[in-house]
């Protein structure tokens, strides 16, 4: 375990053992500056001594993986970052659905306005899920630079082939197939759904030359995170549907239809991400999965972001994943409801609560965690970074103390055992050289 150090203007330095930073925090020669990772801050001049440090990175859609190791191999700093998923878009669909109440109520006579958001109009925009996750890499550049005096990042950069992924035998054939899918001569995709049911219920089997009228119904509803995809829509009659929609268990509803369709939305956002980066003036060394891939076999390492990171940093040289890890978490801002009623009238207390709010660090006699939810009697709820409860009731009022405010960004350090790790793997690996 290491102890970062930075310079008295706050400049990183090289980092050093938690006894020498004992020493000086005791004769007052530095300052702690940061808790997790636990940063020490001299009050005095320095040499600034540096090595040579590579910093890697594992980009990716759900969770981040860096790692900072020096030139003959020593890993200084490993974490794994895990990014906001569908939080956000839920978010934006609550937001959109009080505007068009809002504006029902109050503006129920103004003519609609479309495009009048600078935001829809603004050239090569992001969606906002899309764009956190980029923005996210970046702050994670950031953060390593705050602490550790890199030299030079290397990347694990990866592109998907979206058609081939939907359709793996696109592959196989001439490359003209790209432009010539399933659609190909459909109007739309309504008309498409049609055809390959041919124009039959897939239930009553009843066609539209016996004056049936069809609907294109969604296997999983739109409201449970259904998609416009072709292999969730389905050719239903008008009787059989609305009986369909009646029934409480309408969505377990067995359907004989081809194999549900690839997940691709995170494939898809990989790929965004790796392209605004080779776009941004972030000077890089890029890597392969596969060659991540091959130099972790060797070295018998079990699979793990961190670990990945720590590979694509020290290229081929043997690592050895150091027993503390940094576990952070991308959070909301705050809490923005700050009423409630069918005419917000009432406001609701979201900020603090007893001098702390959501997702502060305290420590409890039931032990340390987050604050996941907040009663007005005084009893939290906490969990761990996850989310996962620790314990559902902690009088804050006298067995809590708070350890860090919380932040966009939660961290937490953890033991990490590699051998366990390769031992449940069914990996062995050998002594480094």
């Amino acid at each position: 375990m290491l102890v970062f150090v930075l310079n008295s203007h706050g400049k990183p330095l090289m980092p050093c053992k938690p006894q020498k930073a004992r020493i000086l925090l005791k004769n007052s020669e530095a300052e702690v500056a940061r808790r997790a990772p636990f940063t020490i801050k001299l009050k005095f001049g320095s040499s600034g001594f540096k090595q040579e440090l590579t910093a890697g990175m594992d980009t990716g859609s759900k969770v981040i993986g860096t790692a900072v190791v020096t030139d003959n191999g020593k890993v200084l700093y490993q974490a794994e970052t895990t990014l906001r998923g569908e939080e956000i878009k839920k978010k934006m669909d609550t937001r959109r659905m009080y505007r068009r109440t809002r504006r029902g109520r109050k503006t129920r006579y103004r003519k609609p306005r479309f495009l009048n958001r600078r935001a829809s109009t603004k050239l090569n925009r992001l969606p906002p899920s899309t764009k956190h996750k980029v923005e996210s890499h970046f702050r994670e550049k950031s953060h390593i630079e705050s602490l550790l005096p890199i030299t030079k990042w290397r990347l694990e950069l990866a592109s998907f082939d979206i058609h081939a992924l939907s359709n793996p035998d696109v592959s196989k054939t001439a490359w003209w197939t790209y432009q010539r899918g399933d659609m190909y001569g459909f109007q739309n995709l309504k008309q498409y759904v049609l055809k390959r049911d041919s124009y039959t219920c897939q239930i009553c089997k009843k066609k539209s030359k016996q004056n049936v009228e069809l609907h294109v119904h969604h296997i999983n509803f739109r409201s449970n995170g259904g998609t416009d995809t072709k292999n969730n829509l389905i050719t239903l009659c008008k009787p059989c549907h609305n009986k369909l929609h009646k029934k409480k268990n309408a969505q377990q509803h067995s359907f004989k239809l081809k194999p549900k369709p690839k997940n691709t939305k995170h494939a898809t956002e990989a790929s965004v991400v790796a392209a605004q980066l080779r776009k941004s003036d972030w000077q890089f060394e890029e890597t392969f999965g596969f060659v991540t891939k091959i130099d972790r076999m060797e070295q018998g390492l079990p699979k793990r972001h961190f670990i990945d990171a720590s590979v694509i940093a020290s290229r081929g040289l043997d690592v050895r994943p150091l027993k503390i890890t940094s576990v952070r978490r991308r959070v909301s801002k705050g809490d923005y409801q700050q009423t409630k009623g069918p005419r917000s009238e009432k406001s609701m207390p979201t900020g603090k609560l007893f001098g702390l709010r959501k997702f502060d660090l305290v420590k409890t006699t039931k032990g340390i965690g987050f604050i996941k939810g907040k009663r007005s009697t005084g009893y939290f709820s906490i969990g761990d970074i996850n989310g996962k409860f620790i314990c559902n009731s902690v009088k804050v009022k006298a067995d809590c103390t708070r350890i860090t405010a919380r932040t966009t960004t939660l961290a937490y350090v953890e033991n990490f055992d590699a051998n366990a790790s390769m031992l449940a793997a069914g990996l062995h690996h050998s002594s480094p050289t």
